[in-house]
């Protein structure tokens, strides 16, 4: 039977590279029910956008077995400020009657997990985002020592420019970006008194990376998807060990 151990429900963007780590990383037993939100791009008009088709989402699953719901987009649900997380969680409770976490709240527990309060933060996101997540992880106990934005990313490379409802709207696709891009940009990276690194969009594709980037960089690596992926295991009470993704799978 499929799910015989877990069975997850997951919301998230259109695009496929969250939805291929849970897939791929998922262990033997652990079902992955996967449903999309439109998302025009991580400015912050489009990270609100985005947000406020959760709960349309998350009725979805009312009438289904699941054990756990995720939110697995970063900074969509952290974009308006300290505590949106669990606004977030609560939201999605209410319209699915099925327990839940955010991306956002999976990387706070996974700083937790590791007992490092202090990172420096990679994004494919704009400038503005980026000061946004900034301020929610500092807000929550986390001190970014430096916080860049890839210069491969589709933000970067092709510009934002505004639709006529207001919303940015991204050319290319994040999950284009490709392990050693993002690689290069990690180690051009300061991490002058960072305790560990946080790669942060469940956008990317960094799952195969990362215990080569620990080994490198002789510091703990959180990334959107890792963190997720392990925060929703852990909810679900299974506690299979991945060692390939890093520290924090090894807990």
């Amino acid at each position: 039977m499929s799910g015989w151990r877990a069975r997850i429900g997951l919301i998230c963007p259109i695009g496929e590279s969250i939805e291929r780590a849970f897939n791929l990383y998922a262990p033997e037993g652990v079902a992955i029910n996967s449903t999309k939100l439109w998302f025009p791009g991580p400015s912050i008009e489009g990270l609100v956008f985005l947000s406020d088709q959760l709960e349309k989402a998350a009725e979805m699953f009312r009438k289904q077995r699941h054990d756990l719901l995720v939110f697995g987009c970063t900074s969509g649900s952290m974009v308006k400020g300290y505590g949106f997380d669990r606004e977030c969680i609560r939201r999605m409770e209410a319209a699915s009657g099925v327990p839940a976490i955010t991306t956002s709240t999976a990387v706070l527990e996974a700083f937790e997990r590791l007992g490092v309060r202090d990172t420096a933060v990679i994004t494919p996101y704009p400038d503005e985002t980026n000061e946004m997540e900034r301020k929610f992880l500092e807000d929550n106990g986390i001190h970014v020592t430096n916080i860049t934005g890839m210069e491969c990313s589709p933000i970067r490379q092709f510009g934002v420019p505004d639709t006529s409802e207001g919303i940015v709207q991204v050319k290319g696709d994040m999950a284009d970006i490709n392990y050693e891009d993002i690689y290069r940009s990690v180690m051009e990276m300061d991490l002058a008194g960072a305790g560990s690194l946080f790669i942060s969009c469940t956008g990317l594709n960094t799952m195969e990376i990362i215990s080569k980037l620990e080994e490198d960089l002789g510091v703990p690596v959180i990334t959107s998807n890792q963190a997720s992926l392990y925060s929703a295991l852990r909810h679900c009470r299974v506690g299979t060990r991945i060692p390939s993704l890093g520290k924090l799978f090894q807990l």
